[in-house]
Order: C-alpha cells, then structure tokens, then sequence
C-alpha cells in the first residue's frame, strides 16, 4: 500500500520537475518541420518545427496548474457545505436533491456550455470543473459527517455541550482526511484528463496555450508520417494518469483499513 503510493508520488514528482525544467512553448521553424526524436529535439518536432519535449513539458505544467485549483476549490467548499448542512435537518433533502441534480451534469458538459458562451479561458476551465465537483465532495462528505458526529469522541464531546465547529475540527475532520486525500487526487487526475480532452476537442485552454491535448489534436493529421507527434504526448498522459490511479488506490486502502 505504501509502496504504491511512494511509486506514485515518485513519478508525478520526476514528471512535474522534468516539466518545469524542460517547459518551453516553442518557436516555430519550418525548416525544423516534423523532424524525428534526436539529440537535439528527443521527442522530435512538430508541424511547425516547434521543439516537441518542451511543449509537452509546458502543456504538463498548464494541467498541473488547472487540476490543483479546483481539487482545492472542491475540497475546500465541499468540506463547508458538508458542514453546514448536515446540522440543518431541515435545509439537508433540499441540498440532497440539488447534489443529485449537479451530479447528473458532467464537468465536461458545464465546461462547453462555458466555452459556447464566451470562449475558452483558464478561469472559466478551473470554475466549471470545480463546481462539477463540489456537489459530490458535499454530499459524501455530509454522509460521513453524519455518521462520525453519532458514535466515538464526537458523540462524547456533543454530550458535553462543545460547539458544533470545534467537534468538527477536532473529531470529525481528522477522520475524513484519509478519504478526503483520495478524493483530492482523483478530482485532480480527471482534471486534467477532462482539461485534455476539452483541450483535443479546441473547447480548453485558449489556443496560444500548449496543452497534451491541443498537442494530440495537431498530431492527429500527422499520426502516419510523425507518430512521435501522438505516441510521446499519449505516454506522458497514460503515465500521469497511472501514477495518480496509484496513489488514489494506496489512500482508498488506508482509508478503508482505518475503519
């Protein structure tokens, strides 16, 4: 368990530095056009002679940089509204019902209404992922509060009349830490596959900006006589995607060890 999440972390963190380091959004050269991996440019160039290894790198980092504000954003207003409203019976089938209703609309989906609206744009990307997912951290955070604030430390602090915060603070939340880190890294690998995809599709960051999936979308008229072009960007993403299926699996056996 803990070995897989050591493996994990280890390959996000080797790609994350070689990305920052590398990260480059390329100056075009035709006389550069499509050339193979070599010394000089190891994962080839593209259609416009662009150095292939720092797009990719670039475009990693522009993932990075949408996936860890909204795994924060939905943590973080997931955890309030859990909060207020597992104390408040009355408001808690109301919230219920609007979390099943947010959750049958796919951030995907919120995120091209966004982008048919006024156009592609980082903000609007970290906003329609985050809200698409806050009502399912809400709703699962609230079941378990619940449940932790009847049995155990919380019940005995309830009993002895501390406030609803401090309980929470001191005796649920601790508990949900487990879960909550699972919940964190699996927001953030869907992230950037969402951000990949909605990228592939023209739909994600704005075109100036190098992404894995504005890079596979190039590749695509060209997957033939430059399969580099899809292969590379394809194996960098299969590999974030792993590493990060790793360490959710590593955390979702802790969490379920503890209970």
């Amino acid at each position: 368990m803990r070995g897989r999440i050591a493996a994990g972390v280890a390959v996000i963190a080797v790609i994350a530095v070689v990305s920052f380091f590398w990260a480059s959004p390329g100056i075009a050269d035709g006389s550069l056009r499509l050339q193979p991996p070599s010394l000089q440019h190891i994962a080839g160039t593209d259609t416009l002679g662009r150095d292939l290894a720092g797009r990719i790198g670039y475009g990693v980092l522009v993932s990075f940089s949408i996936a860890l504000p909204v795994s924060v954003i939905s943590l973080i207003l997931g955890i309030i509204l859990a909060f207020a409203f597992s104390g408040a019976r009355t408001l808690s089938t109301p919230f219920l019902m609007l979390s099943d209703t947010m959750k049958s609309l796919p951030p995907i989906l919120l995120a091209l209404f966004l982008n048919a609206l006024s156009g592609p744009g980082l903000v609007k990307l970290i906003a329609a992922l985050s809200i698409g997912n806050i009502p399912n951290i809400a709703r699962l955070c609230s079941a378990r509060v619940i449940v932790l604030r009847s049995e155990g430390p919380a019940l005995a602090a309830s009993l002895m009349g501390i406030g609803r915060g401090r309980i929470f603070i001191r005796h649920i939340l601790p508990f949900l830490m487990p879960y909550l880190g699972a919940e964190a890294i699996t927001i953030f690998s869907a992230s950037i596959l969402t951000e990949a995809s909605l990228s592939y599709l023209g739909c994600g960051v704005p075109p100036m900006i190098p992404s894995i999936g504005s890079i596979l979308a190039e590749g695509r008229s060209v997957m033939l006589s430059a399969p580099w072009m899809i292969l590379i960007p394809a194996v960098v993403l299969a590999a974030v995607g792993i590493a990060l299926e790793m360490i959710v699996s590593g955390l979702s056996e802790s969490d379920s060890a503890s209970h």
